[in-house]
């Protein structure tokens, strides 16, 4: 399908309006039926939430003391399959709850249960035991991880030297960590344009308002408005999903969100205490907060505040604050500053509305809330409220099934075992890589420890990065030697990244392990304006207000100085197209 053929009546079964992780996977479930599909999203796949979120592919263990069992029972199914399915971007962790007391939270979560609101301050050994035994039973179908652990007395000290010494005990369990959140949402777009060639994805492409049977997008980067006459819409902007249902016509609010920060700190200290485990510990005050080793860095979250604009939400030093003071209850002898950050984010929830007085209390489940055809909209809206990542399959397969049956069709395929992406015929084990990489390697004259760094981020679509870049000379990107200069350059020609925030944010993880430098910026902008045919100028000019408004970044003098050197100005900002 081209951009000219989206007014042609029949070129759009479905719209779906948001590139986020239950997007992307229901354009994958929906191109995999055959259905024409269109999936837009006005920054990029895999942007909002789903690239703010705490990086875990989990169970929810949180949510048994809401009582939401069919969640976590699905949660945990859906995370064993993540982990065959997505091998090459998620993997066990192995997490760790320290306690402070031996009975704490019994009565307290007894009566939340039983519906009855109560805040717990304190998650004792016996509270921890029960849950995790109902935990680990809820998640046994596909089971690949072991088992949980408990842990007293002097065998903390033992086992973890660095925590508080009046922790009495630690449950210890497995849940999944997720090394590429991004790409996955990308590989599920790739994977369904490959299954069906009359299916489309734009990014950087908006939804203007809707026109009687037809809705005018924009694409953002080309300045042209498209007109698409679908036969039904999925909305799946998260946060923003009440303000999309606003261009398309009147419809009573769905979204009560609530924002996510998440702090990356350089603190080697804390790192070697974690010795390789998440932490998910209790901030002090009953609430629970998450901190594992990612990289060399360290990830600490997160809080949950409620927002009414999405676009205004940002990591704030009362967050900042909050999180520092968090990590200091169970590890109180380590530094832990301000000045150990490298990169700060935040995500908006797409959680229903709701009067609940605690965040805590909110539902983490998803819901589908249809608008049926009227006057204003001639078409069936489905809107995707809730929802976990870790869910995203299981919720697609869901709106997917509703799409059919007002479709007129039926499935023909499932995904419960399909590979996504780079995690198809991923190998199993230490002897089946080192077999994959010497092949892959002999195969394209790339160097082992190249092609290794390449399936670690690619997976098995590894060979086909590495094939392009001995295409041509390459060399290693200024302050990341890791990355390469056709690397980069295969993410815009072939992975749709047409920003830099595209590429730091996204299809890299640069961004997120604390790797930013204005030198590495301007490299990559050189190849991404070479590329596209815009000024290097431009691109950093979009993305550096953005690292200073929400990840606290200044390259305000980098990007002067950069403007004002006569090597940079003039034509020779522009690409050599």
């Amino acid at each position: 399908m081209s951009l000219a053929r989206l007014a042609e009546p029949g070129a759009v079964d479905v719209l779906i309006i948001g590139g986020g992780i239950n997007g992307c996977a229901t354009f994958r479930d929906l191109s995999l039926q055959g259905v024409r599909c269109l999936i837009v999203d006005r920054e990029d796949f895999g942007a909002g939430a789903s690239s703010a979120s705490t990086r875990m592919a989990h169970g929810g263990l949180r949510y048994l003391e809401n009582g939401e069992f069919r969640l976590v029972a699905e949660a945990t199914r859906e995370r064993n399959r993540l982990l065959r399915n997505a091998a090459h971007a998620i993997a066990p962790l192995l997490v760790t709850i320290p306690s402070f007391s031996i009975f704490g939270g019994l009565v307290q979560s007894a009566a939340k249960l039983f519906g009855i609101e109560r805040k717990i301050r304190s998650r004792g050994v016996v509270l921890l035991k029960l849950g995790l035994a109902l935990y680990d039973a809820l998640g046994r179908r596909h089971a690949v991880m072991g088992r949980h652990k408990m842990t007293s007395g002097a065998g903390v000290r033992d086992l973890l030297p660095d925590l508080h010494p009046a922790v009495r005990g630690l449950a210890s369990y497995y849940d999944a960590a997720i090394s590429h959140a991004e790409r996955i949402a990308f590989e599920l777009v790739a994977d369904g344009l490959a299954a069906n060639p009359h299916c489309l994805a734009i990014n950087h492409c908006a939804l203007l308002r809707g026109d009687g049977p037809a809705l005018v997008l924009r694409d953002l980067l080309g300045g042209r408005d498209h007109a698409v006459t679908p036969r039904l819409v999925v909305n799946a902007a998260g946060a923003w999903i009440d303000a999309v249902n606003h261009r398309i016509g009147p419809m009573r609010p769905l979204i009560g969100g609530t924002k996510g920060s998440h702090l990356i700190l350089d603190n080697p200290t804390l790192h070697r205490a974690m010795h390789g485990r998440a932490f998910s510990f209790d901030d002090g005050n009953g609430r629970m907060c998450i901190a594992y080793p990612l990289g060399d860095m360290v990830l600490l979250g997160s809080t949950d505040i409620r927002v009414t604009d999405p676009d205004a939400a940002v990591c704030d030093d009362a967050e900042i604050d909050y999180l520092i003071g968090a990590i200091r209850v169970i590890f109180p002898l380590i530094d832990v500053g301000r000045e150990q950050i490298r990169f700060r984010f935040c995500g908006v929830r797409p959680l229903p509305r709701s009067t609940s007085a605690a965040t805590v209390n909110i539902s983490r489940d998803h819901s589908i809330v249809r608008r049926e055809p009227d006057a204003v909209a001639p078409y069936p809206v489905l809107s995707l409220v809730g929802g976990k990542w870790t869910t995203f399959r299981a919720f697609a397969e869901q709106v997917t099934d509703q799409v059919l049956l007002l479709l007129g069709t039926t499935r023909t395929r499932g995904t419960q075992d399909m590979p996504i992406g780079g995690g198809r015929d991923f190998p199993s084990d230490a002897a089946a890589r080192r077999a994959w990489v010497e092949r892959a390697a002999a195969a394209t004259g790339c160097a082992l420890a190249r092609m290794d760094t390449l399936l670690s981020r690619y997976g098995t679509c590894a060979e086909t990065v590495a094939v392009f870049c001995a295409a041509a000379a390459d060399r290693p990107l200024t302050g990341a030697p890791d990355y390469s200069e056709r690397e980069i350059l295969f993410l815009v020609q072939h992975e749709m990244a047409a920003t830099l925030d595209d590429i730091v944010y996204r299809r890299t993880t640069l961004a997120m392990w604390g790797r930013l430098s204005f030198p590495l910026l301007s490299d990559i902008a050189g190849i991404v304006a070479e590329a596209r045919g815009v000024a290097v100028l431009g691109l950093l000019e979009d993305i550096v207000p953005r690292l200073l408004r929400e990840n606290g970044i200044d390259y305000g003098a980098d990007l002067r100085r950069f403007a004002e050197a006569p090597a940079n100005q003039g034509a020779r900002l522009a690409a050599h197209a």
